[in-house]
């Protein structure tokens, strides 16, 4: 095998080395090593001859073969012979020394490599040829001493010996270096020498080796490198001598390096402002500080001055954020600034104090300094705390946030460390508390600042800690406490509780006691009343400020005895009541009334006690001036007036308990002057402070109430020339607001006794004054919102006060009517279709609240109080649904259903002082015209205020044996309508109002109460059903409510009824007027008796409603007279009937629909329309005017669209149920033909609606653009269906897509198939009959019906129906002649169709063998074949025919059926080609018998095939041949062979192509020796295969044969050229090719 020797094959990887493909080029330096791993001095031999032949290579060319050698020589080692490595280092150095231009530094580089492998195991031939460059008269080349460098560190053991001499080599050629080139590859090289000798010191070697034998070497070579190069210009070479420095200093004497560093650093940091990148700087510096101080701890300190301004002004630098060295640089000027420190403490610290006071960047750094030396130098910061702490003072007060971030990272380094401890802690604490503090940020920050919220979180959890440590106890406590209660520490007074919690609990563990706490000798600490004031007020809004409500209460229960002894025991027992009620809640859920009056209950409690007037006026003295803190604090709180709300209520509760009038007066008169007039939560707040105040002092506080209202302020009076020209001051306005409503609270509040004679002149008459203003002497009433609103609440509050007075009797409420008329206005005012304000619901409220009140309404007033009140309400827009709801959302929603609660707390209120038939009627008949409304929600509205009146008037109805309900005809009728209305809740609130209203007829009838009435109660089980969306469904819903309503009706209400429904007749919707006539109907039929007397009546109204009625009866009559002329002259009505317009307007439909009534005329009419269609079915010339298929076919006419219309319209009636099942097969048949005619069909508009619609005197239907025949055709198909009762093939069809595939063009023939298998399963009585009768069509259709037909037979072929009804000679008939159409698409359904007669019925596969398998080859063989489809289907169908016959019937047929399949093993498609090696390894079967001769020889002409194909690029096409090969294997004549294939080629597991082929080679070569060349020139055949995968699989398949070829073959592969193929194919143009025959070439040697 001349061909396939070694050098060949080596010669031609070094020749394709150079390939464009990076993924080739490693491939071939990978078999080069695993060729030089069985050949090394062949390989190294004939690279190096290449090379030295080979001199102008392009550079990725030599890398390669380099690469190669290098790799070669390291896995070698010493196994390469002297010899050769001494020529492979010769030409290595030979090319180090040639110029630059000859030879890129690249190549310089790899054979540098080249030479440190070897020097590996051969160091002294190394040196020997490079050291040779090194003489005094010339420099070597940089590369010679580069080698050198790096072969001494990478051979420490091998250069010791010669270490010495290579430095006292390099030192002269320091002085004649000249440019900075060499420059840096002498600084390289020393660098890697100092290196080496440091290694020597950390793993000894023999000879040993002292720095010191170097001292003169290094010495020297500092001076040049320091002195001379490092002030140089080139930024490179000043980088790598500063390294190199930094090496030497670790080899430098100890003296010499002393003396040098005055020198030294000065230079190196003049380096930060010429080198780009400062890490190199930095890191050079800690190492040499490192150095220096361990030669001489003290002999650093002279140095610390010089270093500190710039290593500061690089600490303070900003980082880059680009560069990867920013954080090491930073960490090596931490620990440089440690070092100075060690070295000189006092003078570091010095100036970083200094530093501190200078600006914001200078300021960050030095801090970030004193952190680090914080935690890092204990001990040389001892004694030198304070000075840290002073210098801090500056900073403290910076008010940038990076500052205050690096200040609290600073402070948690300080208190690790003790220093708060320390005099100025306090400050550095009050610092942190401040930060604390921090208001969340209104505006999002940008990018890369430091938030409020961040510095927020940061403080409080490092406040939290430091409460948490013991040693910092005597610094926070009692001290912290001096935070709680300034207004400006609100943000962090949740911090503080919780810090001070922990600084309780942490003294209480220590043994220490917390309560001795005295108040006068601490006078910066807040007093006891102070604590409790302002820590009850935090928690009135437990969850505010990150829910400081649990920690003030945990904070109270924890001082309380120090703030008084008297409250440990109540606190202790009210307190966790409270706190859990705040753990169990959360800020949505909590009820924050009964919040408010917990906590006010526990200061009742609290006050009483203590019961000491000092204390508690004291206390009352700390609210006050926390309510003043509010006014001038500086701090943005949003929920101040909230705080203040519950300060007033607290104010009030205080004074109480005052018996002191002089305090009483100025309290009060404190509380009305710092309200916040414009705030309505203060303006509430101290109204019901005030009137907790008049519980004990109602005349005090009258008089004080008095005293503001006489104010010149307010008693100021406008004319009407300045009302024109000056607005009225907005302050006065609002205090008058706030004593309106101040009077109102005190009425509330105010004791029984005291009330009643005060409450005309002493209040009323102060409400009314102030809520008016006076033009030119009139009163006018003010249009301000504020005082309006507190107007309205004053005279709620008022009436209720009345109300629960039990001596309102002896005192008349004369101005009620005043009051409620105001109210009435002040409703009618609101805009009627927006809800903007509370005025609606609180003026309805206050109207409630007055009706109580003596003596009753008179009725005009109330009927219009209603009106007004519905009219507001009822009318208002819907609430829109945002898809965020914001706050203002839920306020207006909150605020609509409060409007709606109080709308119906006044309808009941005016229904109980009327509680009659009588009252409920006159309610409800101002409620009804909404109940009839077009709008949905004011439906539902009138809907739920009914049903609750009616249910408020069951619940309280009180029995009359004269009373009767009158009205319950009247309310029915109006309300039954909506128990269909398109509103869910509408027709259920409907149908429960009904519900209730004959449960109180029942009761007026004699029902006792409890008791339940059968039929009524049915009611409810039809309401359940009111849930169904189907209106069909809701019609029987009414048909049964009709027969409660008909048997529970009072038939003297029957007329009445009916009349009421026949206004819902015209009901706006459908289903509301269906429901009325239904009921109509229903109570007509069974009370037609009583309503004698008013027949013309009745008729009348319905006269009138029928213009917008169809008459039904009219239509009736007209359709019975066309169904009798239609039994006598059939063909002639069916003509006309088809001539009318289409669509088919309703009266025609009907018409139709009748016609099918009866069972003779239906058969009748179906034949006539079946006879008619037929003939449409049979090919025409295109007609003028015919309507055209998109795809330019024929389409059907006219009226084959209108017999369609027809059928479908007849096979509506239930009646045609039994003519159907007669004509079954016809109807299917014909319509499946016009189906398959009409697919894509489309009506042009000029032959639409054609006809004269009046000679029918039909209404015309609106014209259309297009009609869809095919979808006409479908669905009265699916009537006959469903007609015939066999919905399981529609059933059928719509589960798996079939009839939405019946539409379509492209796949009609797949529905049609779905179509014939549900008919074959579903409906086997009439098949026979269905095929007969398609089969019979066959011969003159067109094309498309040939797809539609050959679809349905060929399916059926493949059910087992038909061969239980004897249809398979039927149906092959039709599908062999079918199986040589001209149409692809009928060649493709037939092939498919014969494939399943194996399925259907295996039986006939024999007798119909050699006509089948020769349809089906030649299907395979056809050439009109676009996509390969009927390829696939055929070989499919030959595996299942196959299956079914033995070797007698396939004895004519084997050698057909492979030689059709081999062709198409190297198809593209990889369907075409997964089929064909299914159907080869199908045909297995047949290789047991006489057929085994023919098989085994088609499986060895096929195996290499196979084999390649393992590795296919399509999963599916490997899976076929693994499972060829596995049943072929038996056959080959091979048990290793057999069982190879069946352990290695299972299914889904992972198969080793090069492992197996390795394997598959050995046994080949072993078992068939003779066939070898054989399959190595088949092989060879498909190195020029079109599919990438198999041209690489062909080509390691080869390598492997050839590898255990047998020695006496190889003189026939030589002869066959197969090496030179192998070869060949590196050029193949495909990169995944060309790297497998790289590794096949490996495998031949």
């Amino acid at each position: 095998m001349a061909g396939c020797n070694v050098e060949n094959s080596l010669k031609a990887l070094r020749d394709a080395a150079f390939d464009r493909d990076e993924g080739v080029r490693q491939q071939i330096v990978q078999s080069l090593r695993e060729l030089g791993a069985r050949h090394t001095e062949l390989l190294l031999t004939s690279c190096l001859h290449y090379l030295s032949k080979h001199s102008q290579l392009e550079e990725e060319h030599r890398a390669v073969i380099l690469q190669a050698m290098r790799l070669v020589a390291e896995d070698a080692g010493d196994r390469v012979s002297e010899l050769m490595a001494k020529k492979l280092v010769a030409a290595a150095a030979q090319e180090l020394v040639r110029p630059d231009e000859v030879l890129s530094e690249a190549s310089k580089l790899a054979y540098s490599d080249l030479l440190v492998a070897l020097g590996g195991s051969y160091p002294e031939e190394v040196l020997d040829e490079t050291l040779r460059s090194f003489r005094a008269d010339k420099l070597p080349d940089a590369s010679v001493i580069r080698t050198v460098a790096r072969l001494a560190l990478a051979n420490g053991s091998g250069m010791a010996p010669y270490l010495a001499a290579t430095f006292e080599a390099l030192i002269p050629m320091l002085n004649h270096a000249k440019t900075d080139k060499m420059r840096l590859t002498l600084a390289s090289a020393l660098g890697l020498l100092s290196r080496s000798v440091l290694q020597h010191q950390e793993t000894p070697t023999e000879p040993a080796i002292k720095k010191a034998s170097f001292q003169r070497e290094i010495d020297a070579a500092y001076d040049t490198l320091f002195n001379v190069w490092l002030p140089l210009k080139d930024p490179r070479l000043r980088l790598e001598v500063l390294s190199t420095l930094g090496d030497m200093a670790q080899v430098m004497g100890s003296q010499k390096l002393q003396e040098e560093l005055p020198k030294l650093l000065p230079a190196v940091l003049s380096l930060y402002k010429k080198q780009q990148e400062p890490f190199h700087v930095s890191h050079f510096l800690r190492r040499v500080l490192e150095v220096a101080r361990q030669a001489d701890p003290r002999g650093l300190e002279p140095q610390v001055d010089g270093l500190l301004n710039p290593l500061h002004h690089q600490v303070c630098q900003p980082a880059d954020p680009d560069s990867k060295l920013a954080p090491g640089n930073q960490e090596e000027l931490l620990a440089c600034f440690s070092l100075a420190t060690r070295a000189s403490p006092d003078s570091v610290l010095k100036f970083l104090v200094h530093k501190l006071a200078n600006s914001e960047r200078n300021r960050l750094g030095t801090l970030a300094i004193l952190r680090h030396l914080v935690v890092t130098e204990h001990q040389s910061l001892e004694g030198r705390r304070a000075a840290i702490l002073a210098g801090m003072k500056g900073p403290l007060q910076d008010p940038t946030n990076r500052v205050k971030r690096a200040l609290l990272e600073l402070i948690e380094a300080l208190a690790d460390q003790g220093y708060l401890e320390l005099e100025g802690g306090g400050a550095v604490v009050e610092f942190v508390v401040c930060q604390c503090g921090l208001a969340e940020p209104r505006l999002p920050a940008k990018a890369g600042e430091v938030t409020d919220s961040e510095l927020k979180e940061m403080a409080e959890d490092l406040l939290s800690r430091m409460a948490g440590s013991n040693r910092l106890i005597p610094v926070l406590w009692p001290s912290l406490l001096e935070y709680v209660t300034p207004v400006h520490y609100t943000h962090a007074l949740a911090a503080v509780c919780r810090a001070l919690g922990l600084l309780v609990s942490g003294k209480r563990r220590s043994g220490l006691e917390v309560f001795e706490l005295n108040y006068d000798k601490r006078p910066s600490l807040p007093s006891p009343q102070a604590l409790v004031a302002r820590l009850l007020v935090a928690t009135s809004l437990p969850y505010e400020g990150q829910q400081r409500g649990a920690a003030a209460l945990q904070l109270l229960l924890a001082l309380g005895p120090t703030i008084h002894p008297a409250l440990e025991s109540l606190w202790a027992a009210e307190m966790p009541t409270l706190l859990r009620y705040v753990a169990e809640h959360s800020e949505k859920s909590v009820a924050q009334q009964q919040w408010e009056k917990n906590l006010l209950l526990l200061l009742f409690r609290t006050v009483e006690a203590v019961g000491d007037t000092r204390w508690t006026c004291h206390l009352g003295e700390e609210m006050t001036n926390q309510i003043n803190a509010w006014q001038s604090a500086p701090v943005a709180y949003a929920r101040v007036s909230q705080e203040k709300q519950f300060l007033y209520k607290c104010l009030g509760i205080v004074l109480q308990h005052t018996q002191s009038i002089e305090t009483i007066h100025q309290q009060l008169q404190e509380m009305l002057l710092s309200v916040q007039h414009s705030e309505a939560l203060e303006r509430e707040g101290v109204a019901i402070g005030i009137g907790f105040c008049a519980m004990t002092h109602f005349d005090k506080t009258l008089a004080r109430l008095e005293e503001f209202v006489r104010l010149d302020a307010l008693k100021k009076t406008i004319s009407f020339l300045n009302s024109l020209m000056e607005k009225v001051d907005g302050d006065i306005e609002k205090m008058k607001s706030t004593l309106i409503l101040c009077y109102g609270y005190v009425a509330l509040y105010a004791p029984e006794d005291l009330l009643m004679p005060r409450l005309e002149t002493g209040i009323l008459q102060h409400v009314v004054s102030l809520s008016n203003t006076k033009v030119l002497g009139i009163r006018v009433e003010t249009k301000d919102p504020m005082i309006k609103l507190s107007l309205i609440k004053a005279v709620t509050l008022i009436a209720k006060a009345v109300y629960a007075n039990r001596w309102r009797q002896s005192y008349p409420f004369a101005r009620r009517g005043e009051l409620l008329a105001t109210m009435q206005g002040l409703i009618k005012a609101e805009p009627r279709a927006q809800l903007k304000t509370p005025v609606r619901h609180m003026a309805m409220t206050a109207c409630m609240c007055l009706i109580k009140l003596e003596p009753l309404v008179n009725r005009a007033y109330m009927t219009e109080l209603i009106k007004t009140c519905l009219d507001s309400v009822l009318g208002l827009q819907p609430l829109e649904k945002a898809r965020e709801e914001g706050e203002e959302d839920k306020e207006r929603e909150i605020l609509y259903r409060e409007t709606i609660a109080a709308l119906q707390g006044l309808l009941n209120e005016i229904l109980m002082h009327v509680l009659s038939p009588d009252g409920l009627q006159a309610v409800f008949k101002h409620v009804e015209g909404w109940v009839i409304s077009t709008r949905d929600q004011e439906r539902e509205r009138a809907l739920d205020i009914t049903a609750k009146l009616t249910a408020l008037y069951l619940e309280k109805m009180v029995l009359r044996s004269e009373v009767e309900f009158s009205h319950l005809g009247t309310m029915v009728g109006r309300l039954v309508p909506r128990c269909t209305d398109p509103v869910l809740r509408v027709r259920q609130l409907a149908m429960g109002s009904i519900y209730t209203l004959f449960y109180i007829h029942l009761r007026y009838a004699g029902l006792r109460e409890g008791d339940a009435d059968e039929l009524v109660e049915h009611l409810k089980a039809i309401g359940t059903r009111l849930d169904q969306s189907d209106s069909q469904q809701l019609l029987r819903v009414c048909s049964d409510l009709a027969k409660v309503i008909a048997r529970r009706l009072p038939q003297e209400q029957v007329s009445t009824l009916l009349f009421v429904l026949f206004e819902g007749l015209d009901d706006h919707h459908v289903s509301c007027s269906s429901a009325a006539s239904i009921v109509m109907n229903t109570v007509i039929r069974s009370c037609g008796s009583v309503l004698e007397g008013h027949v013309s009546e009745i008729l009348k109204a319905l006269y009138i409603r029928l213009q917008w009625i169809t008459g039904e009866q009219v239509k009736l009559s007209m359709v019975h007279f066309i169904c009798v002329l239609a039994s006598q002259n059939t063909a002639e009505v069916i003509s006309c009937l088809l001539c009318t317009p289409l669509p088919f307007d309703r009266y025609t439909c009907d018409i139709w629909r009748a016609l099918a009534g009866e069972a003779t005329l239906s058969m009748r009419c179906m034949e006539l329309l079946l006879e008619a269609l037929g003939k449409h079915l049979v090919p025409v010339g295109r007609a003028a005017g015919s309507p055209v298929h998109k795809s330019g076919a024929m389409c059907s006419a006219l009226e084959p669209l209108a017999i369609i219309c027809a059928l479908s319209e007849m096979l509506l009636n239930p009646e045609s149920a039994g003519p159907v099942r007669g004509l079954y097969a016809q109807l299917f048949s014909t319509l499946l033909l016009h189906l398959s005619s009409s697919v894509g069909v489309e009506f042009p508009k000029e032959l639409f609606n054609a006809g004269n619609p009046r000679d029918w005197k039909l209404s015309p239907r609106p014209k259309q653009s297009t009609v869809d025949v095919c979808s006409y055709s479908m669905e009265t198909l699916k009537a006959v269906m469903a007609a015939a009762r066999t919905e399981s093939v529609v059933d059928a069809m719509e589960e798996s897509g079939g009839w939405t595939l019946l539409r379509s063009s492209e796949r009609h023939h797949e529905g049609v198939a779905l179509l014939a298998r549900a008919v074959a399963r579903h409906v086997k009585p009439q098949l026979a009959a269905i095929a007969h009768q398609l089969a019979s069509a066959l011969p003159s259709t067109p094309k498309s019906q040939r797809v539609t037909l050959a679809a349905f037979l060929g399916e059926l072929l493949g059910e087992p129906a038909a061969c239980e009804l004897q249809l398979t000679d039927v149906l092959l008939a039709s599908l062999l002649s079918c199986a040589e159409d001209v149409v692809p698409i009928v060649r493709l359904i037939s092939v498919r169709a014969l494939g399943n007669v194996a399925d259907g019925d295996p039986g006939k596969v024999g007798l119909y063998a050699s006509r089948l398998v020769g349809a089906m080859v030649a299907s395979i063989s056809g050439s009109e074949d676009p996509r390969d489809l009927i390829k696939l289907e055929a070989m499919g169908g030959l595996v299942r025919l196959m299956a079914q016959l033995d070797e007698g019937q396939v004895h004519g047929l084997l050698a057909d059926v492979i030689l059709a399949a081999q062709p198409l093993f190297e198809h593209a498609d990889d369907r075409v080609r997964c089929g064909a090696f299914r159907l080869f390894g199908s045909l297995s079967r047949f290789g047991a018998g006489d057929l085994r001769q023919i098989y085994v020889e088609q499986v060895h002409a096929s195996l290499v095939s196979l084999i390649l194909h393992l590795n296919d690029g399509s999963a599916e096409v490997a899976g076929a041949c693994k499972a060829a090969l596995r049943s072929a294997g038996p056959l080959v004549g091979s048990d290793s062979l057999c069982s190879l294939f069946h352990c290695e080629l299972t299914d889904g597991g992972r198969l080793d192509y090069w492992a197996f082929l390795k394997s598959l080679a050995k046994l080949v070569a072993e078992d068939f020796p003779a066939k070898v060349n054989i399959y190595l020139v088949v092989a060879a055949t498909f190195f020029k295969s079109l599919l990438p995968e198999i041209r690489g699989n062909a080509v390691i398949f080869a390598a492997c044969l050839l590898r255990k070829l047998p020695a006496k073959y190889h003189q026939a592969a030589a002869n066959s050229n197969i090496c030179s193929d192998v070869v060949a194919m590196l050029q193949d143009p495909v990169p995944s090719v060309r790297a497998k025959v790289a590794k096949a070439l490996s495998l031949l040697h």
